[in-house]
């Protein structure tokens, strides 16, 4: 395709790839008058919109995370969340997938176990951390949206993963109970702001925490 730009008399040649518009070309003018154009990697591109979408969803939630940040942040047109993944919940659903992963506290002891999912618990408010599935999911709560993507592809696997680590009677009733202990601290520091629960309490929080949670630990206990 040859177009004539009169500003300057020249005419400057575009060469479109057999790619569809949707991947929105990206070019820039030559000092010799010719437009370069490039085309999106796409496995590049979804990556990049994951990578945006996990620290948006992390900060908003389901319902208050913006798909023209997730973009932006991405570097690449809004319009190409539909292409890749269909919508918002399926770009959502993406970032879900597969992200439960307690294998490193497999061989712990009982007490090596309590003092990681107190750590665990402690660390929900961390700023510091780009991403957390479980902070994602506390997030996008109130989502009827997001609610059984969240329910599929994390409440469920989580308390299956760990109620296999941890054995014993009843053992995914204790998982559950352990997850939402964990849970109950992001909530009661985050959400609700609770001073008994703020960071400066945490010598206080990991002592009781630690009871608790050897409590439920204890309670599938062979007798």
């Amino acid at each position: 395709m040859e177009l004539t730009d009169f500003s300057c008399n020249q005419v400057i040649t575009l060469r479109l790839t057999s790619k569809s518009t949707g991947d929105y070309l990206s070019a820039r003018l030559r000092p010799s008058g010719k437009l370069e154009v490039k085309t999106r990697n796409p496995a590049v591109t979804q990556e990049a919109l994951l990578k945006a979408a996990r620290l948006e969803f992390h900060r908003a939630g389901y319902d208050g995370a913006s798909t023209r940040k997730i973009a932006s942040d991405a570097g690449c047109n809004a319009a190409l969340i539909n292409r890749y993944f269909g919508s918002k919940i399926g770009l959502f659903e993406a970032v879900m997938e597969s992200c439960s992963d307690l294998s490193p506290l497999r061989g712990l002891t009982t007490d090596q176990l309590v003092v990681a999912l107190v750590d665990i618990a402690l660390s929900k408010a961390d700023h510091q951390i780009d991403f957390d599935p479980m902070v994602v999911a506390i997030k996008s709560s109130g989502s009827a949206e997001a609610h059984d993507i969240v329910r599929k592809n994390l409440g469920n696997p989580m308390v299956e993963e760990l109620s296999s680590i941890i054995g014993g009677e009843k053992a995914p009733q204790r998982a559950g109970l352990l997850l939402s202990i964990i849970s109950g601290v992001f909530v009661g520091r985050v959400s609700a702001g609770a001073d008994a629960l703020s960071k400066h309490e945490n010598d206080t929080l990991r002592t009781l925490l630690g009871m608790s949670m050897t409590a439920v630990l204890s309670a599938g206990e062979a007798n």
